[in-house]
């Protein structure tokens, strides 16, 4: 799909992956008439975010909250009416570690784990189906499927999802719910042209990276084959620019890792 001439909607926009996917969207010198609906419950940081785009615009939204999606989502209709939407790089998310039985013999906490998947699993559909959702409605039924993309649904997941390390009982299977989700979708989909494709990183220089312990981060650092280093966030914005721009990618999983893999600590 070419990016020009449409809306990009970005969640987790205001730092880390997300923020560089702002950023990727904006500098492509060869799109024209890219808008960027910035998503992300940090108001100042993400209302100083958009300042510093071309056309983009902010909208404080909790994603796994239902009416905080759709009342954003219909700010960003509102606000560039009429114009067609590509899709939305979704890379909000939270990590919150814990033992299913911690150090003090009691469970890992229900509400934290609830919490762990209300984000980052229910926020991955309500955000991805409202947007589908959008981009159907643009655009007439045809049948067979459109030859053409019609619309382009990137959700973060993270190696965790197949190799998650002890005290990642939530985050690692809200990410694996997250690749659960791809393929269906995408198949649900993709009678609309709509493609839906998922990305997973190891560790990144973002903030959730910096907070992981200094055990994980020297477990991993040692089993990266090349290069040995974390990712960079604009790396992660690359490759989902070549998803949006690779029609032929679809309904799968793409791992953006250095070649490591995790061990149980």
């Amino acid at each position: 799909m070419d990016i020009s001439n449409k809306v990009w909607i970005v969640t987790g926009a205001a730092s880390g992956l997300g923020l560089a996917v702002v950023q990727a969207l904006n500098s492509r010198t060869s799109a024209s008439g890219v808008s960027i609906a910035l998503l992300d419950l940090n108001e100042e940081a993400g209302e100083q975010v958009a300042a510093q785009q071309k056309d983009a615009k902010f909208w404080r939204c909790d994603v796994g909250d239902e009416e905080n999606v759709k009342a954003a989502l219909k700010g960003v209709r509102e606000h560039w009416k009429g114009k067609h939407w590509g899709g939305v790089v979704h890379c909000g998310g939270v990590g919150m570690a814990g033992k299913t039985v911690g150090n003090d013999g009691q469970p890992f906490s229900f509400d934290v784990f609830s919490e762990v998947h209300r984000i980052n699993l229910l926020g991955s559909f309500l955000i991805a189906s409202n947007v589908a959702t959008e981009i159907v409605s643009q655009h007439p039924p045809v049948s067979p499927a459109p030859e053409q993309d019609r619309g382009v649904i990137i959700l973060t997941s993270s190696v965790s999802a197949t190799e998650g390390q002890m005290g990642q009982v939530a985050y690692g299977s809200s990410k694996a719910a997250v690749e659960g989700l791809t393929l269906p979708m995408a198949r649900d989909l993709a009678r609309h042209g709509i493609r839906v494709m998922c990305l997973a990183p190891s560790l990144f220089s973002t903030a959730m990276g910096k907070n992981t312990s200094d055990r994980v981060r020297a477990s991993l650092l040692k089993s990266t084959l090349y290069p040995p280093r974390f990712g960079e966030s604009s790396e992660f914005a690359s490759l989902a620019i070549q998803v949006i721009e690779n029609g032929y990618l679809n309904g799968g999983v793409i791992r953006i890792d250095g070649g490591s893999r995790m061990s149980k600590m």
